[in-house]
């Protein structure tokens, strides 16, 4: 069991993100973190609110579905996060999830530990979120708020 927690750009990513995301990330990292074996995560750049051009930018870059002018991200209203497990591998831990020391299934492996953190901590706090790993375009990283109908 590790002793896992937010560093301070982590935090700062979040900035503008849903207070209730941002509970669930907090919480899921705590839980993550009594886990045998839990896995660490972090917020990547880009990984809390965006600008347009920002989205833009992931979208002509084929990471992202919305061009962020016609088609808005849930990420720039502050009801979306990405989350990335930080792996050691030979001995060196850091955020290398998408290098390829890393095999699909180990990076599989630690998404869905993240998921199951993120998903539990979302059910416990009664945050509806929903994961990008269950969709038929997979994005691992990604939890957004369900939003009330």
């Amino acid at each position: 069991m590790g002793q896992y927690k937010f560093g301070s750009t982590s935090i700062a990513r979040m900035q503008g993100v849903n207070p209730l995301l941002q509970k669930v990330a907090f919480r899921a990292i705590r839980i993550s973190s009594r886990k045998k074996n839990g896995v660490d995560f972090t917020i990547p750049p880009f990984g809390g609110i965006r600008t347009a051009e920002e989205q833009n930018e992931l979208f002509k870059q084929g990471v992202s579905k919305c061009d962020g002018f016609n088609e808005l991200s849930y990420h720039q209203t502050g009801n979306a996060l990405d989350v990335l497990p930080i792996i050691t591998i030979a001995g060196k831990k850091g955020n290398r999830i998408y290098t390829k020391d890393v095999t699909n299934e180990q990076r599989e492996l630690a998404f869905h530990k993240v998921a199951t953190c993120m998903l539990q901590a979302a059910a416990e706090l009664g945050v509806k979120v929903q994961w990008g790993g269950s969709w038929t375009w997979l994005d691992f990283p990604h939890y957004e708020i369900v939003p009330d109908k």
